[in-house]
């Protein structure tokens, strides 16, 4: 896979190999953190939404506050079946779509409400991090993936073609405040669900640097667009031009 390299990217495939797609953003408040939960809970969006503790919810406060791995973990979710969740702690929230995909033209809409939400809900809201990531697992059925082999990528060792389990991460920015790791690995190294006759799992990761920050509703929902495009385009660069045709919707 050349650097740099461009890719056609079409509008939409016959069969696509999200498996989710979510979005996260941390910040500070000044909110107290059950009263922003109340109020997420009331939000006209998500009052239908089921509400369930997550594992962190029974950590006290000041043990998630104090352990960096913990600081950002959801306490609980509102949950729509199994296809829709919102999880939230005190400096977190992220949104998840799971498998159907609804598209970007639904998604999209989706988080422009999640945005407006945060911004609603939460007293001097300081955004500090933004992530848009999408799941997806190709398949030797729907998608022609037998192998890495078969992605427009070529991995070596002292000149040896790597062709079987792999499991490989790779981190791609620019000049602006966001950058996207990539992560490609054989089933054996996934746990979890995926569908049946997977074969390549491909996590596409895209976020604001470190020193990020804003208090502006507009910037973060003009992020999510351009980090929706630095998506796709980082995915479909995996794919070979013989692969992206036989995939399209004509």
């Amino acid at each position: 896979m050349a650097a740099g390299e461009a890719k056609s990217i079409p509008a939409k495939l016959k069969h696509d190999a999200i498996v989710e797609a979510l979005f996260e953003i941390r910040f500070e408040m000044t909110a107290i953190p059950e009263v922003f939960f109340g109020r997420l809970a009331e939000y006209a969006p998500w009052k239908g939404f089921t509400q369930a503790p997550m594992p962190a919810y029974n950590i006290p406060a000041a043990f998630r506050q104090a352990d960096p791995n913990l600081r950002y973990q959801p306490v609980f979710a509102l949950v729509e079946g199994v296809e829709r969740a919102v999880r939230i702690g005190p400096q977190v929230l992220s949104y998840h779509r799971r498998i159907p995909y609804v598209g970007w033209a639904k998604f999209k809409p989706e988080l422009e409400e999640v945005i407006a939400g945060v911004f609603e809900k939460a007293d001097g809201l300081h955004v500090e991090r933004l992530g848009l990531r999408y799941l997806n697992a190709l398949r030797t059925d729907v998608h022609g993936i037998k192998s890495i082999s078969d992605l427009n990528l070529k991995l070596e060792i002292a000149g040896e073609r790597v062709s079987g389990n792999a499991n490989v991460n790779f981190t791609t920015g620019d000049s602006s405040d966001t950058v996207c790791t990539v992560r490609i690995a054989t089933t054996e190294f996934i746990q979890g669900d995926l569908p049946a006759n997977t074969s390549v799992y491909v996590d596409v990761d895209v976020f604001t640097k470190k020193g990020f920050e804003t208090r502006d509703e507009a910037v973060v929902k003009n992020w999510i667009e351009a980090a929706h495009t630095k998506e796709k385009e980082q995915f479909f660069r995996l794919l070979t031009d013989a692969t992206i045709e036989s995939l399209k919707e004509k």
